[in-house]
């Protein structure tokens, strides 16, 4: 579902924000992409910004094997490279200019470590990038169209999963703003902002520093 936002939309938000913009295009940048699943972010990554590597990271083997499979295809193949590991492998293989988790936070039984870790795998002055759904700011009886298709998501898939791993903070897919500031600050970031995309499908993004 996501791919033809990747391939199509992201790389002209990504150029509409001149300071995230600068950074990934420094010459030799590296770039993160945690819980990249088949690979079309990264990809889309590698291909707007043609000096950097980036690294995709998945707990799901299958995925990061299919993520393989479509960069093998990618004209930026060279400069793509993907890992079967959890966060906490981040600092190792880091230090990186900035990390992005797209639409996976929410679905973490323990998202702040997964931002902690994150952190740690930053260069000084680096940032975190995290795209998740564009909620609304809190909950109300009469939600709009999108917050019900968001919350029929997280009781039939996002919710579940989480819950299904031990000691899961059950965050589920309608995580509001405010909720990933909290994890923000958590995890030893100073701020959150909301960047400014403008409708970019339903998803947000904020840059954490």
């Amino acid at each position: 579902m996501n791919r033809p936002w990747f391939e199509r939309e992201l790389p002209g938000v990504l150029a509409g924000q001149p300071d995230l913009h600068e950074r990934l295009s420094r010459p030799g940048a590296r770039i993160a992409d945690v819980g990249c699943g088949a690979g079309w972010s990264t990809i889309a990554l590698a291909i707007a910004y043609p000096a950097s590597t980036v690294v995709g990271f998945d707990i799901d083997e299958p995925s990061i094997r299919l993520a393989q499979e479509n960069a093998g295809n990618s004209p930026a193949a060279g400069r793509i490279e993907f890992t079967f590991a959890d966060a906490a492998e981040l600092p190792e293989s880091g230090p990186f200019d900035v990390v992005f988790a797209f639409e996976c936070v929410h679905d973490m039984p323990d998202p702040v470590g997964v931002i902690a870790k994150s952190r740690e795998a930053l260069r000084p002055g680096g940032v975190m990038v995290i795209m998740d759904e564009a909620t609304a700011d809190s909950f109300a009886p009469n939600g709009d169209l999108v917050e019900r298709l968001l919350y029929g998501w997280s009781i039939t898939i996002c919710l579940p999963d989480s819950l299904s791993h031990p000691g899961s903070v059950a965050t589920g897919t309608v995580m509001r703003a405010e909720t990933l500031r909290k994890y923000a600050t958590a995890a030893g970031f100073d701020h959150a902002q909301i960047l400014p995309t403008g409708e970019f499908g339903l998803w947000r993004f904020y840059q954490l520093s």
